[in-house]
């Protein structure tokens, strides 16, 4: 019995290593041939969010501030932001933290991951840049062992002969690592999404006279209950020359972006051809509908602000009751040009 009970305890880290890989799916494409990209051949992960209604101050302040978040010593990891330049728009992090492959009570699996975390901002455009990976594995044991990104986790290291599957041990620090770059490149988009969720204002309360005034409008004499109307009727949204019905709970109301009026919209990632049309146009126009009739009776212009994907579990899940957290969405947050009741 005692033989037994130690088999068991010997075996135990290799199931959860094991269940670890099943849970994170070794096959999965997002690791696999193309998931790393090399610049002066070094690895180095990139990219941009466009947000045309922030200036370059805007958006260097906000990121900052996001920056110096992210980036704060932790004990014996020592991650901050070393450098600032306001003038350039250029922020840069050193960071260091664990990426964790497994744990159980019998067993820890991790290794320190540095990189450098780059952040250039510009009018209506931030870029962000991850490079100078490494890692120091097992540090522990002799001092552990240390290895650049360019030598661990490339098609060569770290995929097996067919590039179909992670390998045993190089892939491991492929696939954390890559989680970690998608982490930081979704915090950071999400960072400009939460701002105008943050400033979100609750839709003011409509007078008897508002409900009676016809033209345009300021967004606080609209009425307090378009949501209401929405699912009473139908809610639309014109971008070029297509006009789409959404359902109700793709209305997301009206927050201040900047001291301007923004409204924000969820989609559905699946209504490719709503997106398709939103992506290639410039200004939208949204439409409430009463008990389904013929014609809106509130009319929204906006001009395109930023398109960004957040996270159903913590920004939607907490701001929108009623979404479907099943399901994908992209958030189009659009300055409100004009609006007028009918």
């Amino acid at each position: 019995m005692k033989k037994l009970l130690l088999l068991t305890l010997a075996l135990l880290p290799l199931f959860a290593t094991a269940k670890d890989n099943k849970k994170n799916d070794n096959s999965n494409p997002k690791y696999l041939e193309g998931a790393i990209t090399f610049k002066d051949n070094k690895i180095t992960f990139e990219d941009e969010i466009k947000v045309p209604s922030m200036s370059k101050d805007e958006l260097y302040t906000t990121m900052l501030q996001w920056a110096e978040k992210r980036f704060v010593p932790d004990k014996k990891l020592n991650s901050r932001v070393v450098y600032t330049n306001k003038e350039n728009g250029e922020i840069v992090a050193s960071a260091e933290e664990y990426l964790v492959f497994s744990s159980t009570a019998l067993s820890l699996d991790r290794t320190r991951i540095y990189y450098h975390f780059y952040i250039q901002t510009d009018n209506g455009v931030c870029k962000l840049n991850m490079s100078r990976i490494r890692y120091w594995y097992d540090e522990n044991r002799d001092g552990g062992e240390r290895y650049t990104a360019e030598e661990w986790i490339t098609d060569d290291m770290a995929l097996n002969k067919k590039k179909t599957k992670l390998a045993p041990i190089c892939g491991k620090f492929r696939r954390e690592t890559i989680d970690l770059k998608d982490e930081l490149f979704a915090s950071a988009k999400d960072n400009l999404g939460q701002k105008v969720l943050d400033n979100t204002t609750t839709e003011n309360t409509a007078t008897a006279t508002t409900a009676k005034k016809t033209g345009t409008v300021a967004v606080s004499e609209l009425p307090a209950n378009l949501s209401e109307i929405a699912a009473a009727g139908k809610l639309t949204i014109k971008a070029g020359d297509k006009e789409t019905e959404l359902a109700a709970s793709a209305w997301g109301g009206f927050g201040k972006l900047f001291n301007k009026d923004v409204a924000y919209i969820f989609v559905d990632k699946k209504q490719s051809d709503v997106i398709k049309a939103m992506e290639e146009s410039s200004a939208y126009t949204v439409s409430f509908y009463k008990d389904k009739s013929a014609d809106a009776e509130i009319i929204i212009e906006c001009k395109k602000t930023m398109a960004q994907k957040l996270s159903v579990e913590n920004e939607l899940k907490s701001s929108k009751q009623d979404i479907d957290t099943n399901k994908e969405y992209i958030m189009y947050i659009c300055e409100v040009t004009s609006a007028k009741l009918q």
